[in-house]
């Protein structure tokens, strides 16, 4: 279908604030009488807190207040409430907030610290899921299985597992024995770090008046509102969060992190703003990682290649606390299955706790990480049935009628994944690599992907459409803007819907709780069928006042009237009509009596029907809106260093309408780059001791420019979806989860080396050259 404004190129509207430096971030905020916050770090990973002294601290120059979490009784979290402001009686990982200090300057404050005296006694460290897991492993939380928790989640008390979620479709043992061959093998996707440019910070106030403000900069200020209301007993009204402009998020924005830990602090200090902005190190250690998952996966097949079982065993380093986890590992085990139909499943994901700092979202929420695993191991499975790479695939993809392990029917409107493959293997696979050289192995490689969101069943996005009197229009949303161009899809949605131009549109610039309309979270690639889908609600609503005032000004019934964008008229004479500017605050007749309303209107939008999972199978509507793609790349290795050079990366993913093509092309070029950090470079590196070795970008190496491809070729289809804003789909986090097993399966083309852990940095894959270009190396 042709559209006026959707599918078109258009700048964002936060582009020139932004490239001109003057973007209003959270450490640009400036409150009069603002106070300032440090927060000690403990010298262990885990460890009882035998005492602490503050005498020194609280003598340093300028200090107003030292604060530890001694007598605390405040425990949060939206699915455990495992979480704590301030450590009470031990600590779990080396990010932990063990004492604080407000003055009246960072410096001071963060001066004061060394006065601050604390004696442990150290307890076992575990970095990892495996280890935690262990019979004779001590306790993370002694209380695991004691804390209120969601009914989805199933801790095992007595053990370090914060959560198991089992999904079951079918009879794996009868798929298995029905297998004429097997497949296996474990994948470790590390710990890494969203890394975003401008760190996590909060400035909290607790008033006077007994009320609550919060400046932060996390993508969820509706549930900060809720949270920090809860924990202090105050109406939620009471509580007002704002978000300015944030700069990046990738996933650990998305959860509470510093703000329960701020707002705890200058609980102490009433009538006080303070602020606190997280350093580089802290940014690394004491918010939030991503990633930490090991999956054991076996899959079963007959000879002609069609899937009969798949057994899969997701163990996730959760870190110290889980609730900002948990949800991840159901992604990442109810997604274990990639783009695949498969009649018997038996999946597993564990959540356990560890002394590392918590795991939360990543850009791809679980989905990466089990791609890995699938799509390395069909690759195998295909050469041992001595079948390409894409005949395996072609027998099993999922599509219309096809039906998903969590037990969902899928349809056209999902999407086409064998028009997403074709366009990827024709720009990659259709002409021959080069033959080896005495500089370089070359290879190629493919994965097929699929992506759910990972919500909630009361998740919803608002919209507020307000008519000014030039029939102009703001809108007004709770969804925040990270840099993947929000603010330019409600422009464009908003300007299809009520058939004016984007230019006409003025969308919303910052996020007041206590203005804007209520907005679960900006996460899972939602936004655009979400959120879109409110406006388009919005707009009809606004559509039908417009024409209730143009009726009565043109005395005629409604069902009679058209409206256009710029003027009401009537169907059968269009001569006859009202401009849309005249009757959009109502219209004054000439004796000056007024009739209609003024035209502002609210919609907002859930997925339908999603839910939890089933208490016994685990399946359930927990994808309902499924985004399939493919994508591949041409490699070259460098025999002397081992270095991996991209030379074309390809990717194509249905998203059933394009909004703007500049904009998604972006989206995707950038979140190919971003999982090429994963797949090369990106691990932060814990000790036995649980102190991290390299938390600043100097040591943790994100991609740069000449690390990005040579060429990328971005290509959609466009199969329309019935859920979002004229049939369009997610896409923000899908761009990441092929890059991985693709670049592992172009290695082994290249080299016969099967890795099964990433990064294939330069160093690992030299030394498993040396041991034999056709041995397994990792």
């Amino acid at each position: 279908m042709a559209y006026k404004y959707i599918g078109k190129d258009y700048e964002r509207p936060d582009a020139v604030n932004k490239a001109i430096g003057k973007a209003v971030y959270l450490d640009d905020v400036l409150v009069p009488g603002m106070l300032h916050a440090a927060i000690l770090r403990p010298e262990y990973a885990h460890a009882k807190i035998l005492s602490i002294d503050t005498t020194e601290a609280e003598k340093g120059v300028g200090v107003v207040k030292v604060v530890t979490g001694k007598g605390s009784t405040i425990h949060y979290g939206d699915n455990i409430k495992d979480l704590t402001p301030m450590a009470v009686e031990k600590v779990r990982y080396i990010g932990e907030p063990v004492a604080a200090v407000v003055a009246d300057t960072p410096e001071h404050a963060e001066a004061a610290l060394a006065g601050i005296k604390v004696e442990y006694e150290p307890l076992p460290v575990y970095i990892d899921a495996l280890d935690a897991m262990k019979e004779d492993a001590a306790l993370v939380h002694e209380e695991n299985g004691d804390y209120w928790h969601l009914p989805s989640i199933k801790p095992i008390s007595g053990t370090n597992v914060a959560c198991h979620y089992r999904l079951k479709k079918g009879d794996i043992d009868a798929g298995f024995n029905e297998a004429e061959v097997t497949i296996e093998d474990e994948f470790d996707y590390p710990l890494g770090s969203c890394a975003a440019l401008e760190p996590h910070g909060t400035i909290a106030w607790f008033r006077e008046d007994k009320t609550i403000e919060v400046w932060s900069s996390s993508i969820c200020p509706f549930i900060i509102r809720e949270d920090l209301a809860h924990a202090y007993g105050l109406p939620i009204g009471d509580v007002r969060v704002r978000t300015v402009d944030i700069g990046g998020c990738f996933g650990y924005k998305s959860d509470i992190t510093t703000e329960q830990t701020v707002a705890y602090i200058v609980s102490f200090v009433p009538g006080h703003p303070v602020k606190w902005i997280a350093t580089r190190k802290e940014d690394f250690e004491s918010t939030l990682l991503g990633h930490g998952i090991r999956t054991r996966m076996k899959i079963g097949a007959k000879k002609d290649g069609t899937l009969t079982a798949l057994q899969t065993y997701v163990y996730h380093t959760t870190g110290a606390y889980a609730d900002t986890g948990v949800n991840v590992i159901m992604a990442a085990t109810h997604n274990s299955s990639g783009p695949y139909e498969v009649p018997n499943a038996d999946l597993n994901g564990y959540s356990v706790y560890t002394n590392t700092p918590p795991v939360g979202a990543f850009r791809g929420y679980g989905h990466q990480e089990s791609h890995l695993a699938v799509e390395i191991l069909m690759d195998r499975l295909a050469k041992k049935l001595g079948m390409t790479l894409f005949e395996l695939r072609e027998k099993n993809y999922l599509g219309p009628g096809k039906i998903t392990t969590l037990g969902e029917t899928l349809w056209k409107t999902n999407g086409d994944i064998r028009a997403c493959v074709a366009k990827v293997k024709s720009a990659v696979f259709d002409h021959d690599k080069p033959a080896e050289d005495d500089e370089y192995y070359y290879g190629r490689g493919f994965a097929a992907v699929m992506k759910s969101p990972k919500g909630a069943p009361f998740s919803t996005k608002g919209c507020i459409m307000k008519f000014n009197r030039d029939g102009s229009v703001s809108v007004n949303m709770g969804g925040a803007e990270v840099g993947q161009g929000l603010r330019t899809v409600v422009r464009q949605v908003a300007a299809e819907a009520l058939m004016i131009p984007p230019e006409r549109i003025r969308v919303y610039n910052e996020i007041d709780t206590q203005f804007n309309p209520y907005e679960w979270q900006t996460i899972g690639s939602m936004f655009t069928t979400q959120g879109g889908r409110a406006i388009v609600r919005a707009a009809k609503k606004a559509i039908v006042k417009i024409k209730e005032t143009a009726a009565q000004v043109l005395r005629v019934d409604e069902d009679y009237l058209e409206y256009d964008g710029e003027k009401v008229f009537l169907k059968s004479d269009p001569s006859i009509s009202v401009a849309v500017a005249d009757v959009v605050r109502g219209y004054m007749h000439e004796d000056g009596i007024t009739v209609g309303e003024v035209v502002q209107t609210t919609a907002d939008a859930r997925l339908p029907r999603y839910s939890s999972p089933h208490p016994e199978t685990g399946q359930g509507s927990m994808g309902v809106t499924y985004t399939f793609g493919a994508q591949a790349c041409e490699i070259r290795i460098e025999k002397k260093t081992g270095k991996v050079i991209i030379d074309h990366f390809a990717s194509s993913f249905d998203v059933g309408q394009v909004i703007n093509p500049k904009q998604i092309r972006g989206m995707v070029a950038g979140g190919v780059v971003m999982a090429i950090g994963a797949a090369l470079y990106e691990e932060v590196i814990i000790d036995d001791e649980g102190k991290l070795k390299n938390p600043q970008y100097g040591k943790y190496h994100i991609p740069k420019l000449e690390d990005a491809p040579g060429k990328q070729t971005i290509e959609f289809v466009e199969t329309p979806g019935e859920i979002g804003p004229f049939g369009a789909r997610g896409i923000g986090e899908h761009p990441l989860v092929g890059v991985a097993p693709a670049v592992v399966n172009a290695v082994a083309d290249a080299t016969g080396i099967e890795f099964s852990r990433i990064p294939v940095t330069p160093q690992r894959l030299k030394e498993a050259m040396a041991t034999s270009p056709t041995e397994k190396g990792a």
